[in-house]
């Protein structure tokens, strides 16, 4: 695992990769740089913990032993229970969009990076840091009373990690909304299902949501992405905000829908 840390005056920022991605980290105020160093190891052990145990990738993760029929769940670890059974309250709460029972596997990555992210930013909070961010691949979790972010949606066109441009929007996080996270087919391929016919989702090019906090961003952008148009209605209804990217038009541009609540700071 590689890690790359940067720091300025009352802001500490670094970077570690964990289930093959770089996740961007930014403290305001800590109360030192060894408390904020220490602080961004204890984030990097909770991440390299979820891919132990939920990497479908590793054929020794608890998770690829208990699709091949070598554990059942009661010998896994504890946390293996709790997302699946949060799995199955995403199921029932976004109306069958978000899914973790493929037909010849169980796959809850739609909410262990978002799991994961939310568990080891509580070490950030123990160090006293008045504000602080974490960034990967789309997704945003921030925190600090009073402190508002500026965060880009990333071009659909764009393939991998972007740095930042272009962009199709940008929105403040803060407050209510504290978690940003997109999903879709455009810069990672089919790896959005829909549940109903088993098949790559094909809805939306891309989906982007804001909410209270990361696990309930993760999921329910993940649930719009493979369910379409009918979840996206249930998670207005139940209070979230979200930017659907529809298709691509012949000059290049976007055809994109906002809900009402949408915080861009755009025109």
């Amino acid at each position: 695992m590689e890690a790359v840390s940067r720091h300025t005056a009352n802001v500490y920022q670094d970077t570690v990769t964990a289930m093959g991605m770089p996740f961007l980290i930014e403290l305001h105020a800590p109360e030192s740089e060894t408390a904020a160093a220490a602080a961004v190891r204890q984030f990097h052990a909770a991440l390299r913990r979820a891919d132990d145990v939920f990497s479908l990738f590793n054929d020794d993760s608890e998770l690829s032993r208990l699709n091949r029929g070598e554990i059942t769940v009661d010998e896994c670890e504890p946390e293996m229970l709790e997302i699946l059974q949060s799995c199955e309250w995403y199921r029932g709460a976004t109306l069958g969009g978000f899914d973790a029972r493929l037909p010849d596997r169980l796959d809850p990555s739609g909410i262990v990076k978002g799991w994961a992210i939310a568990k080891g930013a509580a070490a950030f909070d123990r160090v006293g840091a008045s504000a602080w961010m974490v960034g990967v691949s789309g997704d945003i979790l921030v925190s600090g009373e009073g402190h508002t972010w500026r965060v880009g949606i990333a071009d659909p066109r764009l393939n991998g990690d972007p740095t930042g441009t272009p962009v199709i929007d940008v929105v403040t996080l803060g407050g209510p909304f504290r978690a940003l996270a997109t999903s879709g087919s455009a810069q990672h391929g089919d790896h959005v299902w829909d549940p109903r016919t088993g098949q790559g989702a094909r809805h939306y090019l891309q989906v982007s949501v804001v909410a209270d906090d990361m696990v309930n961003a993760d999921a329910w952008a993940t649930a719009i992405a493979a369910g379409g148009e009918t979840v996206l209605s249930a998670a207005l209804d139940a209070g979230y905000e979200a930017l659907v990217v529809t298709n691509e038009l012949c000059d290049g541009s976007f055809k994109a829908h906002a809900s009402a609540g949408w915080p861009s700071v755009l025109e």
